[in-house]
C-alpha cells in the first residue's frame, strides 16, 4: 500500500516539532478568505502561541472589529484547520504587516 505524500509530510511536521509553525502558516493563508478583502488589508496572523493566535492590525477599529467577531473567528479557523487548535484571537497593534502572499508588506492605514 502507498502512503498518501500528505500524511508523510503530517508525519515529518509533527516529528520535527513543526506543527505551530504550519498551524500558523495554514492560518495566514485562510485570514484573507474569513475575513474579507478590507479588513485583510489591514490586519494579519502574526504568531500562534499555545491556542491564542495573535493577529496584527495596523488601526485600532480594525482591532475592535476581530475582537466583536472573536467567536465567529475561532469556529471559522477551526472549519479552515480542521481542528480545535485556535481557541482565542488577540489584535495587537502593528505598523507594518507581514508580507502579504503578493509580496508587499502593508503599512498603517491613515
Amino acid at each position: 500500500m502507498v502512503t498518501p505524500i500528505r500524511d508523510i509530510l503530517k508525519a515529518a511536521v509533527r516529528g520535527w516539532g513543526l506543527e505551530p509553525a504550519a498551524r500558523l502558516a495554514r492560518a495566514q493563508a485562510a485570514w484573507a478568505r474569513l475575513v474579507g478583502p478590507a479588513m485583510a488589508e489591514a490586519s494579519a496572523p502574526v504568531a500562534l502561541r499555545g491556542g491564542r493566535l495573535l493577529v496584527g492590525v495596523t488601526h485600532p477599529t480594525v482591532g475592535q472589529e476581530i475582537r466583536l467577531r472573536r467567536p465567529h473567528l475561532v469556529a471559522a479557523l477551526a472549519r479552515e484547520l480542521g481542528e480545535d487548535v485556535i481557541t482565542e484571537v488577540v489584535p495587537v497593534a502593528r505598523r507594518r504587516l507581514p508580507a502579504a502572499a503578493g509580496g508587499r508588506s502593508t503599512t498603517r492605514v491613515r
